[in-house]
């Protein structure tokens, strides 16, 4: 059976949002180091429905990126394929980090919440 292989507007849609997102990223990263108040500051000025699309589409991303890997790392060169793997692997650890750390906000919030949520009798 032959591999599968995706239509070429595809890949290049997935390429160009990963990229995209790649390059937010870094200037987001960036951004909280020159920024006054810095990544607490740089949130604040974005809203907190821009940081949730990001961090959102850093989901996103992380399909991306590795679908990206998995149809194209034969015909990359090797430093495009370096920063493909560096770029898939911080989104994939973001996400899990954020999974990681909103199970531990509802987990610990749990205790302090259980009051004013109605209790099963």
């Amino acid at each position: 059976m032959a591999e599968h292989k995706p239509p070429g507007i595809l890949v290049n849609a997935m390429a160009l949002f990963f990229w995209v997102m790649a390059g937010c990223a870094l200037a987001f990263w960036v951004g909280g180091v020159v920024w006054p108040g810095g990544l607490r500051g740089l949130m604040a000025s974005l809203g907190p429905s821009i940081v949730a699309s990001f961090g959102t589409f850093h989901i996103l991303a992380a399909i991306c990126g590795i679908l990206l890997w998995q149809w194209r790392r034969h015909e990359m060169t090797a430093r495009k394929r370096v920063l493909l793997e560096g770029a898939t692997l911080y989104f994939v650890l973001a996400v899990l980090l954020g999974i990681f750390l909103n199970y531990l906000l509802v987990s610990t919030m749990g205790s302090s919440l259980a009051p004013a949520m109605p209790s099963r009798m």
